[in-house]
Parts: C-alpha cells; structure tokens; sequence
C-alpha cells in the first residue's frame, strides 16, 4: 500500500493498494506527487530513474540506501557541534555504476545515523 499524507491535516490524500507481487517502486510511479512533497521510503526505492523524476518535480527523498550501493564520496559536510549527536557522517556522493548515475546524475547526500537503541548505524 502507498500512502501519501496531507502534512497540514495528517490524512491520507491518496492511497493505492497493489498485490503483493508488485514491486513497492512501481506504485510510486502513480502518486500525485506536487513541487515541495517529502518522501520517505526503504530500500526498494533504490529505483535511480524514479528519483530523477521526483527531483526534476522538486519532490525531496529520504531513502535508506542499499548495502552495495556504488558510490564515490564527494565532499564530508560539518556535523552539528551542539545537537544531533547520533550523526556520525554527512557527505555529498555521486553514483558510480555508469548504468546508475545514467538515471540519476546528480550529487545525493548521504548520512548515517547512530542508533543508540539497537546499537547500529543507520544509513541514508
């Protein structure tokens, strides 16, 4: 099921529900998605073309990225000093794979996060 949430009122504004052989990225191909919307999703996201589409709309991303993403670190951005602190890296990357960075050229930002709870790292 994809859920698109109207942030000012909290309610779904648009649902699709799809079997469960459909592939989650190929349902958010039909979300009315307007200029400004945040999406946040998991690893099946990792759909490069799609983020193309979204970022060309002015569409924000949070996607947590797969383990063997090809990537090459571009540029280490500064931490937070005083709040934040679970942050432990936030960099600008570019996609490596030739097929990859055909879908989506530009630099995405990458973090990864601290969780104090499970004790992992988090990545997006």
């Amino acid at each position: 099921m994809h859920t698109l949430l109207d942030y000012d009122g909290n309610l779904p504004a648009y649902a699709n529900i799809t079997d469960g052989k459909t592939a989650d990225n190929k349902g958010a191909y039909q979300m009315p998605l307007h200029k400004g919307s945040v999406i946040v999703a998991d690893r099946f996201y990792n759909d490069f073309y799609l983020l193309n589409v979204w970022d060309s709309k002015g569409v924000f991303f949070v996607i947590r990225h797969k383990e063997n993403l090809q990537y090459e670190s571009k540029c280490e951005l500064a931490l937070p000093e005083n709040r934040h602190q679970n942050i432990i890296i936030d960099e600008l990357i570019e996609l490596k794979a030739p097929a990859s960075r055909k879908k989506y050229g530009k630099k995405l930002r990458r973090m990864a996060i601290w969780d104090d709870e499970n004790k992992q790292t988090n990545k997006q």
